[in-house]
């Protein structure tokens, strides 16, 4: 059963024109499908926003917020995340996963070797990458199903040749 946690599906970074639009950093993958769900301001599922449209531009992404229609209202929120309830989020298929659920996970080589645990998740455009910390080693994989060798519940295996 999922827990009504907070998701950070984005952030709002800056304002974008005089007519209320602002800049966001997004999360959501496509980001069209930030446009879906249920959003919020606060982590209290309080301060709900609706996402009335959204522009993907050569080098960021805009949304248009219901009754934000001023550039001055807009800087009010600037800074803020856009959250959804964990319950909203929709059930994934077969071998996919949320970033959420794979950070904090034990990493291991199939060779049994430790590299330590996802602390993020990036994407570089082509695919997402795995950024693996222990201590102040850092490794970088690429989560691609040449590389993944299994998931469960609190561990990643890679493939040794991946590292």
């Amino acid at each position: 059963m999922k827990s009504s946690l907070p998701i950070v599906l984005g952030k709002i970074i800056s304002t974008h024109g005089i007519n209320g639009w602002v800049s966001i950093d997004c999360y959501a993958h496509p980001p069209e499908n930030l446009i879906t769900y249920k959003t919020f301001l606060d982590d209290k599922f309080e301060d709900e926003i609706k996402i009335l449209d959204i522009k993907i531009m050569p080098k960021k992404i805009i949304i248009k917020i219901e009754n934000y229609n001023d550039i001055n209202v807009s800087e009010k929120i600037l800074g803020k995340n856009i959250l959804v309830n964990n319950n909203d989020m929709p059930n994934l298929k077969d071998n996919e996963y949320y970033w959420k659920d794979l950070e904090g996970l034990s990493v291991f080589t199939t060779e049994k070797k430790y590299l330590g645990v996802v602390d993020f998740i990036f994407n570089n455009g082509s695919n997402d990458v795995l950024v693996i910390k222990k201590d102040n080693n850092v490794y970088y994989v690429a989560f691609i199903k040449e590389n993944i060798s299994q998931i469960d519940n609190d561990t990643i295996i890679v493939r040794d040749e991946s590292v």
